[in-house]
């Protein structure tokens, strides 16, 4: 009988129960006083796993980016755990303001040993950061910061500071609203359509160890 052998890349942008590459954080914050940043993985599937990493800028770009991933790939025996490290050359990136990139990790299975046997490889992505040294304030005090103005039945979200702001919930009778990360020095606008909020917000954001930190009744403009 003929071998057949499908292999299958699904992208995802957070942990999947699927990958048997695990990440153990959800993004990278790159401190520029520090002379790297790492990210751990971890292989929990029963099989050696060759894993390929690479940075993307926020438009998909690869090229001319100061920030390398080291090792480009690498094999993960089965059960094993290694640390994906971040080195920044010291050029290029502005130092008033946080730069964003994606990190790309792709596992490649070993070839299945089954005949007809259909093959999943997860590609994984999540964010990094980094944070210039100048910067002399935290992501907390700058997500308190933010600026919520309603205008008619629009709700405006402003980011007057140098980080990137990741919403996770909005707490205002608002529904099936899609919320995103704001940039520094960038605003979102809602549509509240017929919801009726008051004179506060309360909304979450995510902290730097990709968990939610909570802030309640934030004035309106």
């Amino acid at each position: 009988m003929k071998k057949i052998s499908l292999l299958i890349a699904l992208t995802v942008c957070s942990h999947n129960a699927s990958a048997a590459i695990q990440l153990m954080a959800t993004r990278v914050v790159y401190n520029a006083n520090n002379s790297s940043a790492t990210l751990p993985i971890q292989n929990q599937s029963n099989s050696d796993y060759l894993v390929q990493t690479w940075l993307e800028d926020p438009n998909g770009g690869t090229t001319s980016i100061p920030i390398q991933v080291v090792p480009p790939i690498l094999k993960l025996s089965a059960g094993k755990s290694a640390s994906l490290r971040f080195i920044y050359s010291g050029k290029s990136l502005p130092d008033n303001q946080e730069s964003l990139y994606w990190v790309n990790i792709q596992e490649i299975p070993p070839a299945s040993k089954e005949e007809n046997v259909l093959q999943v490889a997860v590609h994984s992505r999540l964010k990094l950061f980094f944070r210039p040294n100048s910067l002399k304030t935290t992501l907390a005090e700058q997500a308190e910061k933010l600026e919520w103005a309603k205008s008619g039945n629009q709700l405006r979200i402003k980011n007057n500071g140098p980080m990137y702001i990741s919403l996770d919930s909005l707490h205002a009778g608002i529904k099936n609203i899609n919320l995103d990360m704001i940039p520094p020095h960038g605003e979102k606008t809602i549509n509240l359509g017929s919801s009726n909020i008051g004179n506060t917000v309360s909304y979450g954001y995510i902290n730097d160890f990709g968990g939610v930190t909570e802030i309640k009744n934030h004035p309106l403009n």
